[in-house]
């Protein structure tokens, strides 16, 4: 049987050097990212912020073909250098998903950071002796099924990858991170939401569960649980009246969330400031978890 290696393995930074600097120079200056549901709200979010901080090479995939052509251009007058990946999507077929990773992965060599957005909420809103099989598939198939698709994909083409993402803290060069999203809804959830709690908890499970299988390969999974923020969906639902008027009640700052707030969380999960968390669930929601709300 081959020894254990020694503790500190892998530690080789000199300790005279002074403390890592995460500075506006990120890795993301050289690497590629994939984001799913990318054509508005938190996947457009998203995009943006890892433009932001020197992301070039994305991968844009959404059903919203429009959508993803205004975000590309927007990308593109934050950054004249970018380049986009444009990719219609579903994320519930098997093919669509692996025809995202291969256009994507022949456009720019490989996936290094991965964000799975898409998702829908339950329509309609009731209890579940009136919901229909179909209104259940309809939300596990692109939450949960979506998720999983996309997140298997990945790690495959992660896996082909060498571990190329170093880290300035001196720790083990990483393939890959994967960023799954989830709600506080898989942990406290509302009567005639069983669908969406539901698949937003298997989210949270299929991220612990790859987070711990593949941290020797380099590759780290976390999820964002947001509560509730201000994107094209919420709005729906508050017109449609299946949300509350009165929804930031629950929220101690008393008011809704922002796509950027959730998206500095994501994009912060994916970067090498997080180079050792995996399998976290890390809510944003304005204390909504914390409240208890009479």
């Amino acid at each position: 049987m081959a020894p254990k290696p020694h503790i500190m393995e892998g530690y080789s930074r000199d300790p005279t050097l002074s403390p890592p600097s995460f500075g506006n120079e990120t890795d993301h200056l050289r690497r590629v990212a994939l984001i799913t549901g990318s054509a508005s709200g938190i996947g457009r979010a998203v995009a943006h912020i890892f433009v932001e901080e020197g992301c070039t090479r994305l991968i844009l995939a959404d059903l919203d073909e429009g959508g993803l052509s205004t975000v590309a251009e927007e990308l593109k007058k934050l950054n004249p250098e970018v380049k986009t990946c444009l990719c219609l999507c579903d994320v519930s077929s098997e093919t669509d998903v692996q025809k995202m990773i291969d256009d994507g992965v022949k456009a720019f060599g490989a996936i290094h950071y991965a964000v799975n957005n898409a998702g829908v909420a339950s329509q309609p809103r009731v209890k579940t002796h009136e919901l229909e099989v179909e209104a259940w598939d309809r939300v596990q198939n692109i939450n949960g099924r979506g998720t999983w698709l996309c997140q298997r994909a990945e790690i495959r083409q992660m896996l082909s990858q060498e571990p190329s993402l170093s880290m300035r803290t001196g720790a083990s060069a990483q393939r890959g991170a994967i960023v799954n999203l989830s709600s506080i809804f898989a942990f406290a959830t509302q009567a005639t939401n069983g669908a969406y709690s539901s698949s937003k908890a298997s989210v949270n499970g299929m991220t612990k569960t790859d987070a711990i299988t593949y941290a020797k390969d380099g590759i780290r999974v976390n999820s964002v649980c947001p509560g509730s923020t201000l994107t094209p969906l919420l709005e729906v639902g508050l017109k449609a009246g299946t949300y509350s008027p009165n929804i930031v009640d629950a929220i101690p700052f008393g008011r809704l969330g922002r796509p950027e707030e959730i998206a500095q969380g994501i994009v912060f999960l994916a970067s090498e400031r997080a180079s050792f968390i995996t399998g976290e669930s890390l809510v944003i929601d304005g204390g909504s978890l914390s409240y208890y709300h009479f």
